[in-house]
């Protein structure tokens, strides 16, 4: 339910506010912390995505070195170089998606005026 003011609507012009009308809105200051908590909550889940990105592309490195160092089997050093190129493009996504994700939140920062970002 949407409150306009009393002189927005002619119908409603003298009408006096009830209890009612007030139960169905938060108030501004818990509006206002919830959403200053979500940002915070969307920058730490956007840097652990990242993270996650990063370390995905560590093990495959480590397991692409492994395979071309230490076997002697030419289908597992294969294997090995293969594993590179698919860690560099997985490194780039990863990549791209942050800086995505974090042109999103700093355009909504702006769009609301909240000039301080919780990591900043």
């Amino acid at each position: 339910m949407r409150n306009f003011p009393i002189t927005a609507n002619p119908l409603l012009q003298g009408r006096i506010p009830l209890e009612a009308d007030k139960i169905n809105q938060a108030p501004q200051s818990e509006l206002f912390i919830r959403d200053h908590l979500a940002g915070y909550r969307t920058e730490l889940a956007n840097r652990r995505t990242l993270l996650a990105y990063i370390r995905t592309v560590l093990s495959l490195v480590a397991a692409a070195l492994v395979f071309i160092k230490f076997w002697k089997h030419p289908i597992v050093i294969g294997l090995g170089w293969a594993l590179l190129p698919i860690a560099a493009v997985i490194l780039i996504r990863g990549l791209l998606t942050y800086r995505r994700i974090n042109r999103v939140v700093r355009r909504e920062e702006k769009k609301t005026g909240e000039s301080d970002g919780p990591f900043r």
